[in-house]
């Protein structure tokens, strides 16, 4: 154990020690000033403030004495200092491990010390891809994202429908065009690539007519649908050619068996007429007049389908080229449309524009508007099928969709094979597992409940989802319905229901999967190498995501760049692409320049975060016992907990300032009362410059402001500032460190002159840091300051220490060493108390007054003051 340090006390001021205290202690900013303004102490600070900032290891500290003295001074240590190895294990401990050795020494000072900088390793300085903090940001950015899309949905959609609809604001096509938001609408619901569209073609297939071959577009697209719709047609007919004299043959096939069974049909009922009357014959007709039901109801759908098929070949034969120069003209098309395959999407999605969209040729819009409603609605339903995920808005656009479909709906067959109306069933009964195909939900929905061998019964017990879908429609078992039968009012309202509570079920559990997967796969990861891997593209993809970044717009390469810049420097790759998704993206890890993660920078350090959570513990179980301090204990750490854990997530000066409760713990920690400091204080002081002598902080007259200030890392700007978060000492404890410097320049040199002084000033200083009596017991100068106080002989030091204890908790309310007032008095106590002790009593007017002589010397006006201050409380 290092011994507390020892204040030495010789020698005697001719001036009383209340006086020459009073006169250091009445302004001590002044007096404080009048210690820096001294050349060597001048530069001392100097040097420290200009080179700290340049050591890097904790062995370069230590080997630069003027610099390593200087803070040992400052912390009172000065008597160590020569004890570098001590020092350094005491430098590299880990604040937040109670079993440290800075941690197991019983003088706080070395603890301090070890915490005014940043050499300590803890398990949350370890180099990682991602640290905690920095993965929950990621899934908050993931939820914000989403939100942002059904913001954006929701928007676009109605903004849409506003503007596009028969009395909407759009006029003319340019119009259109140039409103970003509607063009990128519908350029989403058609797949255009809105960055690099091609303005004049857009406008001018949207102004074309298809079925004008002279317009812009049949010129210009026509060629290549022409080519595809003639060798569609072409290809038809030859299967027509061949199909027509099957379905002939079909037909003469059956016409004879037609004719043979009614033939035996016939002569069954002749026999029946004649008097056989036996079951078996009977039977035997009914077979057969089953057999030519079959053969008729088969005979005239060939019939039916000859007489199509004839008359569609012959309207293509008409319009073809003859038969026996179909294959050299399919050889001439297939030139035609391989020059056009690479543009083929492109084609198509021109097509689809010039037939939706109805503007004038001139680029107005018609009386009857540009889109029809049911056109606007299958738009925005493209729209929508064009995102990622299904949104809020979507569900409401798919609950209203199906509620105009379930109205007309006739045969379930066609009701389901619309992909909307599939996926808004599988949704409302949460039939989403892969399985769930059209086919299965056409079966459930023609079960007959009361059958227990339907389909939806068969699964009753098993799958409970296909018993309520049929349940809430009423499809005959053979598809049909009476149009507006298909549900009863009952049956629609449970179905909204369902559906209003589960259409983003499987996408939240979907997410869920999604996050424990991203856990368990950044855990493994060690590399930039490593993430940006085959193996580590669902994870990859998350977080790109989680920004607003689409995997498939951009290249791993650029990825890698990203992420490899330095965001403490302002012309690195990242912030050349001025594109703040990519900034975030690179906040979210930590990859140098190489690819090797690397110790995540926070906005306060480590140290500093441990530090706070234990001073704040400290303070507010201050001379409690008993349950009082069990219970005060408790909530100190909850509270501590929260600053050290919520501590690792802030990102920025705003987030800080936006958290009262960590502010008011920082505060507490500092010794300074929250409920004295406002909002606006704290944004004031927190946007200052530390650097200016003049800003609102550095004017404050309780210095523990830019202390605090300075141990946060943030830019002007308020963002986390990377070129000094990883410094060994951050601004505001070099701050505190050079305070403390000054503290003890002053103490040292009031003791060169009275030693009551330098004890006086010593213990005002300490009197914040006082717990409990073992403190003072622990700490010399501390204990010859009761001592000489309360008038307790030399002896007092050698009594147990819990009887010393005892004395010290009798005599002082250690409580009111909070109170400015009452530690004013003690200190007025000890300085008269001291000159007493320290007088030659045959002479000391004081003494005299005291045993009641009245003897020549006069008594001076600071030490009658003096004496009248000296009862306490």
């Amino acid at each position: 154990m290092i011994a507390a340090r020892a204040i030495p006390f010789t020698g005697q001021s001719m001036v009383s020690t209340y006086l020459s205290f009073d006169l250091v202690n009445r302004d001590i900013t002044a007096s404080l000033k009048r210690v820096a303004s001294q050349t060597q102490v001048s530069n001392e600070a100097t040097y420290y403030k200009e080179n700290i900032g340049k050591v890097k290891t904790v062995d370069e500290f230590l080997d630069n004495y003027r610099l390593y003295s200087y803070a040992m001074t400052a912390f009172g240590l000065e008597d160590m200092t020569y004890a570098k190895a001590f020092m350094k294990k005491i430098l590299e401990s880990d604040l937040s491990d109670s079993s440290s050795f800075a941690n197991r020494m019983t003088d706080d000072r070395y603890k301090q010390f070890a915490a005014s900088f940043n050499f300590g390793t803890a398990s949350s300085d370890a180099a990682v891809a991602q640290s905690d903090a920095q993965m929950q940001d990621t899934f908050d950015l993931y939820d914000q994202t989403i939100a942002q899309l059904g913001d954006k949905t929701d928007q676009d959609t109605r903004y849409f429908k506003a503007m596009m609809g028969t009395v909407g604001n759009v006029k003319t096509v340019d119009q259109f065009l140039h409103d970003d938001e509607l063009r990128q609408t519908v350029f989403t619901a058609y797949g255009i690539d809105d960055t690099y569209f091609k303005y004049d073609d857009i406008k001018n297939v949207l102004t074309s007519d298809p079925n004008d071959p002279n317009s812009y577009y049949s010129k210009t697209y026509g060629a290549y649908n022409s080519a595809q719709t003639e060798k569609s047609e072409l290809q038809e007919r030859q299967t027509l050619s061949t199909s027509i004299p099957t379905l002939q043959d079909s037909i003469d096939l059956g016409t004879q068996r037609q004719s043979d069974l009614q033939n035996q049909l016939d002569a069954k009922q002749a026999q029946q007429d004649g008097g056989d009357s036996s079951d078996e014959l009977q039977a035997e007709i009914d077979d057969l007049q089953s057999q030519l039901d079959e053969t008729n109801t088969l005979l005239a759908s060939d019939q039916e389908n000859l007489t199509t098929s004839q008359a569609r070949y012959d309207e293509l034969d008409a319009k073809l080229v003859p038969m026996d120069q179909a294959d050299s003209r399919l050889a001439e098309l297939a030139k035609v449309l391989n020059k056009s395959t690479s543009d083929l999407s492109y084609m198509q999605k021109m097509k689809a524009l010039a037939e939706d969209f109805n503007f004038n040729s001139d680029g107005t819009v018609p009386a009857t508007g540009v889109l029809s409603s049911d056109k606007i609605d299958e738009i925005i339903g493209k729209y929508f099928d064009g995102q990622e995920r299904v949104t809020q808005a979507e569900a409401t656009f798919n609950q209203s969709y199906f509620e105009k479909k379930v109205a007309t709906a006739t045969n379930v067959d066609d009701f389901v094979s619309d992909d909307r109306i599939f996926n808004y069933l599988r949704s409302a009964f949460g039939l989403t597992q892969s399985y769930i195909v059209k086919s299965t939900i056409e079966q459930i929905l023609t079960s007959d409940l009361s059958d227990p061998d339907s389909y939806a019964n068969q699964y009753a017990d098993t799958r409970p989802g296909y018993v309520a879908l049929a349940k809430a429609f009423s499809f005959n078992t053979d598809g049909t319905v009476e149009a507006g039968k298909a549900q009863t009012t009952a049956q629609a309202n449970t179905t909204r229901s369902n559906y209003s509570s589960g259409w983003d079920d499987k996408q939240e559990a979907d997410e869920a999967t999604a996050i424990t997967h991203y856990k368990s796969d950044m855990a493994s990861i060690e590399s930039l190498d490593d993430f940006l891997s085959t193996d580590a593209s669902e994870t990859y993809n998350f977080a790109l995501k989680a920004v607003g970044i689409d995997p498939d717009s951009i290249s791993k390469f650029k990825i890698r760049q990203i992420l490899q810049s330095d965001l403490s420097d302002p012309k690195s790759f990242v912030y050349q692409q001025k594109d703040e998704r990519f900034v975030s993206l690179a906040k979210l890890f930590n990859f140098d320049n190489k690819g090797k993660p690397t110790v995540p920078v926070l906005a306060q350090s480590n140290a500093a975060i441990t530090n706070t959570g234990s001073e704040y513990v400290l303070r507010k179980t201050r001379f409690l016992t008993g349950t009082e301090l069990d219970a005060a204990k408790k909530t100190a750490e909850t509270e501590s907990t929260y600053y050290t854990t919520t501590m690792q997530g802030i990102t920025t000066r705003d987030e800080l300032l936006g958290d009262r409760r960590l502010l008011d713990i920082a505060l507490t920690a500092k010794g300074i009362d929250p409920t004295t400091v406002t909002d606006d204080f704290l944004k004031q002081i927190f946007t200052s410059d530390l650097n200016d002598a003049n800003s609102f902080v550095n004017k404050q007259t309780d210095k523990r402001f830019a202390q605090l200030v300075g141990s946060f890392n943030f830019t002007s700007d308020g963002e986390i500032d990377r070129s000094t978060a990883k410094e060994v000492q951050n601004a505001g404890e070099v701050m505190a460190t050079q305070n403390m410097y000054l503290r003890q320049t002053l103490e040292t040199e009031q003791g060169e002159d009275n030693n009551g002084v330098r004890l006086a000033l010593y213990f005002e200083r300490m009197a914040d840091s006082i717990t409990d009596p073992y403190v003072i017991i622990g700490d010399d100068a501390l204990a010859e300051f009761f001592r000489v106080t309360f008038s307790m002989s030399t002896e007092f030091a050698n009594m147990d220490v819990d009887k010393q204890a005892a004395v010290i908790k009798k005599n002082l309310n250690l409580q009111d060493l909070s109170d400015p007032d009452k530690l004013s008095k003690l200190l007025t106590r000890f300085t008269t108390m001291y000159d007493l002790e320290n007088s030659d009593t045959s002479t000391n007017p004081a003494v005299s007054i005291l045993s009641g002589s009245s003897g020549s010397a006069g008594i001076s006006a600071d030490t009658l003051f003096a004496l009248s201050q000296l009862k306490l409380g």
